[in-house]
């Protein structure tokens, strides 16, 4: 479980970077569909590592 949060922490910290924040969508834009698409994306990487949580405690419980 260590090395499952190692991973990650470096995983979040390189996608909350100034340097990946700071970046311009040609295809999006900037406006509302931009960070409506942000607010999906990053609920989807949440729900992701929540589902891969609950799997890895339920897959060790048995």
């Amino acid at each position: 479980m260590k090395t499952i949060m190692i991973f990650l922490s470096a995983l979040i910290t390189v996608f909350t970077s100034t340097a990946a924040l700071a970046h311009t969508d040609h295809g999006l834009g900037e406006g509302m569909l931009h960070a409506t698409f942000h607010i999906v994306f990053w609920f989807v990487v949440f729900a992701v590592i929540y589902k891969a949580t609950m799997w890895y405690r339920s897959r060790n419980k048995k």
